[in-house]
């Protein structure tokens, strides 16, 4: 491996980690306001975590607050999943032999909730658009969930990417056997 490349894995890996735990808290502190709203003070829906605000639709409809709150939380627990499975690909990768059956199995599943995670954030968006559409109001909501295409690109970026690897796993497999 190249010097650049040494350098540059190890940072990667940290960056990975940050990711993962700033994923992680933000889904943990919107669960946290969601049921703190719940359960207790009805106030902490206007203002969920960094601006979040859903106060209106759980003063008009709390099943409709709970569906939306729990839709952003699902999205928000799979993109640390997504995050996590970047740091185990760091954790099992050998750059001597990089094409190995657990590091696919990584991709594939990244892939997968990828997907997931695109199809969330657009149903999060269509469930919210009906009440917009009302004239209610809900500052912020993209920032946490986003549109969704971008995760939906990146799960056919990963896909082919994983057919790629299998077609590596193949070949390293049999130079392996070649005397």
């Amino acid at each position: 491996m190249k010097k650049n490349t040494s350098i540059l894995i190890p940072i990667m890996h940290v960056i990975s980690w940050l990711a993962f735990v700033g994923a992680s808290i933000k889904a943990g502190a919107i669960l946290t306001s969601y049921l703190v709203s719940i359960f207790g003070n009805k106030i902490a829906s206007e203002n969920m975590y960094l601006s979040l605000n859903l106060s209106q639709l759980m003063n008009q409809d709390i099943v409709a607050y709970s569906i939306l709150s729990i839709l952003v939380i699902g999205v928000l627990v799979m993109e640390a999943l997504l995050c996590y499975q970047v740091i185990r690909i760091f954790l099992k990768i050998d750059f001597s032999k990089p094409f190995q059956i657990q590091v696919e199995k990584i991709i594939m599943n990244m892939s997968v909730i990828a997907l997931f995670v695109g199809i969330l954030c657009k149903l999060s968006s269509g469930f919210a658009k009906r009440y917009t559409d009302e004239g209610m109001s809900f500052p912020h909501l993209n920032e946490h969930i986003g549109v969704g295409d971008a995760f939906l690109y990146f799960a056919g970026i990963l896909f082919v990417i994983d057919i790629v690897f299998r077609k590596g796993i193949e070949l390293q497999t049999e130079n392996d056997l070649t005397v």
